[in-house]
């Protein structure tokens, strides 16, 4: 049979794992030419890739006399023999078996085994003083994997013991700074058809078991892209970033990692011809990149070594430059990030690179974090422009908005990432789209003090992730604006149980209980609160008004001593709250201490002046004036109080002299002008 051009062409669009355009290319022809064997041939294969494999198999006799009938055949032989050793696996392991099918096809079509098709999946992790994560890594891996293979590159803890304690394939490897020459011995270590990419701080999900089984049965694919949800909240799964690398494949002559950092398997499988698409219901769980065990394992440095040198052997590389910047990120230096990824983008030769909507991201959310909003908003603008714009885009755009208080524009921008859906194996903290969009906009209106619309929007946020602690904070926030004080208590408690914001809920309660005027309550949350985190003036001067409405002026100041060494500004609080307690004496030594580390401040000697004056002490309250106005001789006021602490003395025409001059300066000061008739009159 002649090759019918349309299939010639649906074969290179193959080749060149374009899928989606040989399915087109054959569903036009086939309209035409409905029974033609070639057509349909090339048709069943396509849809294979797509998972329609059953399909193929039951239209496989209208393709007699096609040039690839025998080809299909065998095609979908291995398929269903793959299918056939899930399935006594199922059996063996005590589950139902829920694949009879395979066995009617292999009945008609008897096939032999070749070398590499098979379903046995090797776990393959490098590993260095990792026992602190890897029990809970292979423990995952129970029931999901054949075997387990376990490289140790210099671990100086428990680590191996732990792998053996699991069964694992022992293998050691001399660490020479490259990833992927680690990665590659363990894969040569392995038995199995797949292997499975897993690192020691990651965790399968459970669903990776069906999963698997399914893509295991598929040989014509050379690997699955997973979702792999990084954790980034200590304890929590609420911070969280995703991205889908290649991370089960087949274990082929010539299937290796390259790179040394930031390995990848994909470019030996596009070089093998094999393709790759995802598993869209399988998990991986990271929590490398909470703060604590990145810290720990003083991972940062390392790579950002690693990384620096692989930028300086090639500058204008944009994968390494996304990977350095990225770094810097999570380093916290966001000058470097922002320029680094900036040159990431520059050099990016079109779009399509699946790092450059998160290269924007970077790019975008660097310079908000430093501090440089106005230019964050102009990267947005630019992103939006190309074919990474989108839902996450309009979401940094609508947050670095809002920092700028441009609030109209942040409320659009926001709306449009509302109208967006998350792209299927987009890369970005999903949480955006999950529920985070829903509190942005809450807190604009908060911002806005819409507080009606802003708790309609943390409810909205609730509903969908409960328990969301800055729209819970936000929600009683918002609740205390609206005067409802039960419910703002309620959530409030709600969020107490979360480490993370329990003392801001505390802090939360204590407003609560001091806009009920129980301030011994209030006192007791200002106080918890404040333990936490001892350098937070603001609760503490929230605690310490709670206790000097108790009438107890002197312990939050007395406390506050023994984390920090009091400043002059500190001290004159002190001295209020002590003369508001009408404890002058002490208020007064409060004073002077103050005086002493401050002697160039004014208010310090005219709060002194004014207790002095309260205690009768006009001599020594004229002399602080005296000294005050010599640092602030403009001060109208300070004229005045001078003139009071003379006239006390009996010394009229000193005091006339004051209040001229504090008229002088401002000729509306009322009681210059009857304190001066009084004196005149005199």
């Amino acid at each position: 049979m002649i090759p019918h051009p349309v299939a010639q062409q649906a074969r290179e669009s193959l080749r060149q794992h374009q899928f989606l355009a040989a399915r087109e290319q054959l569903n036009q022809a086939l309209l035409k030419e409905p029974t033609n064997p070639d057509l349909l041939c090339e048709h069943l294969f396509v849809e294979s890739y797509f998972g329609n494999e059953e399909v193929a198999s039951q239209r496989f006799a209208e393709t007699i006399g096609a040039p690839r009938h025998h080809d299909l055949e065998l095609f979908l032989s291995r398929y269903f023999y793959c299918r056939q050793l899930v399935a006594h696996k199922q059996l063996s392991t005590g589950r139902p078996r829920t694949d009879v099918s395979a066995d009617g096809w292999l009945t008609q079509h008897p096939y032999t085994p070749e070398p590499g098709i098979g379903t046995r999946i090797s776990a393959c992790l490098i590993v260095k003083n990792e026992e602190a994560v890897l029990e809970k890594c292979l423990a995952s891996l129970q029931g999901i994997v054949d075997e387990i293979v376990v490289v140790d590159t210099g671990s100086t803890d428990r680590t191996m013991e732990i792998a053996r304690h699991f069964g694992a394939i022992e293998g050691y490897f001399e660490w020479v700074k490259d990833f992927s020459a680690a990665r590659n011995h363990a894969l040569s270590l392995a038995t199995g058809e797949w292997a499975l990419w897993i690192d020691a701080d990651e965790q399968l999900d459970p669903t990776c078991l069906d999963e698997f089984e399914k893509a295991v049965c598929r040989p014509h694919i050379g690997g699955f892209s997973i979702e792999i949800v990084n954790y980034l909240d200590e304890g929590g799964t609420v911070t969280e970033f995703v991205h889908s690398p290649t991370r089960l494949f087949r274990r082929l002559p010539g299937v290796e990692f390259s790179e040394p950092i930031h390995e990848q398997i994909t470019p030996s499988l596009i070089n093998l011809g094999l393709p790759w698409t995802p598993l869209p219901a399988a998990r991986i769980h990271h929590d490398g990149y909470r703060e604590e065990l990145v810290k720990s394992k003083d991972k940062v440095k390392r790579t950002l070594e690693m990384l620096e040198k692989a930028v300086a052997s090639n500058p204008n590389d944009p994968f390494q430059l996304f990977n350095l910047a990225n770094t810097q990120f999570v380093a916290k230096t966001y000058q470097q990030a922002a320029e680094t990824a900036e040159k990431c983008i520059r050099n990016i030769a079109a779009a399509g690179a699946d790092y450059g909507s998160s290269a924007f991201q970077i790019w975008a959310t660097a310079l908000d974090m430093d501090g440089r909003s106005e230019e964050a908003v102009k990267v947005c603008e630019i992103c939006a422009t190309t074919a990474y714009g989108g839902i996450v885009n309009e979401y940094l755009w609508s947050i670095a908005l809002y920092n700028l208080n441009r609030y109209d524009e942040a409320h659009a921008a926001v709306d449009r990432c509302l109208a967006l859906t998350w792209p299927e194996n987009f890369v970005g903290d999903k949480a955006i789209a999950d529920f985070r969009r829903y509190g942005h906009k809450a807190m604009i209106f908060s911002a806005q003090e819409n507080w009606k619309e802003a708790l309609a929007w943390y409810d909205e946020t609730l509903a969908r992730q409960p328990g969301y602690p800055a729209a819970l904070l936000g929600r009683g926030n918002a609740l205390v604006q609206l005067n409802r004080l039960n419910d703002a208590e309620l959530t409030y408690r709600m969020a107490l149980s979360n480490p993370a914001t329990r003392w801001d809920a505390e802090r939360g309660l204590g407003i609560v209980a001091g806009a009920r005027g129980d301030y011994a309550a209030a006192g007791r949350h200002y106080k918890s609160a404040w333990d936490a985190n001892p350098n937070d003036l603001t609760v503490w001067e929230s605690w310490a008004f709670a206790l000097i409405k108790m009438g107890d002026p002197v312990t939050p100041f007395e406390m506050l001593k023994k984390y920090r060494p009091l400043d002059a500004g500190l001290l004159m609080k002190w001295a209020d709250a002590l003369a508001g307690a009408s404890r002058l004496e002490e208020a007064l030594s409060c004073f002077r201490e103050a005086m002493a580390l401050a002697p160039q401040d004014s208010n310090v000697q005219f709060s002194c002046g004014d207790l002095l004056y309260r205690l009768g002490y006009y001599p020594q309250a004229a002399e602080m004036y005296h000294v005050g106005l010599q640092l602030r001789p403009d001060f109208a006021d300070g004229w005045f109080v001078l003139g009071n602490a003379m006239a006390q003395m009996n010394l009229d025409q000193g005091a006339e002299g004051c209040y001229r001059q504090a008229l002088t300066l401002d000729p509306n000061h009322a009681r210059a002008k009857a304190n001066l008739q009084v004196v005149i009159a005199a």
